[in-house]
This record gives C-alpha cells, sequence and structure tokens, in this order.
C-alpha cells in the first residue's frame, strides 16, 4: 500500500511541476520538467506516459 501512495505523490509532483512551468512559459518540454524537477528526461518520460494513460494529462496534437 505505500508504495502506491509514493507513486501518487511522485505523479502529484510531476503535475505540479506541469503546471508551473506551463504558467510560466506557456509550453512544456520534457527536458523542461527534468531540470525543474532535477530528475533524468527518461523518469519525465515514464511519468508522463504513466499519467496520459491514467487520463490524468493530455498531450497536444502537434507533439512529435
Amino acid at each position: 500500500m505505500k508504495r502506491k501512495q509514493q507513486a501518487t505523490t511522485s505523479g502529484e509532483d510531476y503535475l505540479e511541476a506541469i503546471l508551473v512551468l506551463q504558467m510560466q512559459k506557456g509550453t512544456v518540454r520534457s527536458v523542461d520538467v527534468a531540470r525543474h524537477m532535477e530528475v533524468s528526461k527518461p523518469s519525465v518520460s515514464h511519468a508522463v506516459a504513466t499519467l496520459r494513460d491514467g487520463g490524468f494529462l493530455t498531450m497536444d496534437s502537434d507533439y512529435s
């Protein structure tokens, strides 16, 4: 149970960072999230995929 709670907290941290960066810059890139949170780009990629699959995050249609 504790592991699930930690994952939720981590997801919330990523969502908060994405919101802050979006408000500051208008668009958010994974490299910006990685720098802001001091994590690796692969960690951001994994977290974003998990959040997107869970319905917590959407991507623009021009995302490549």
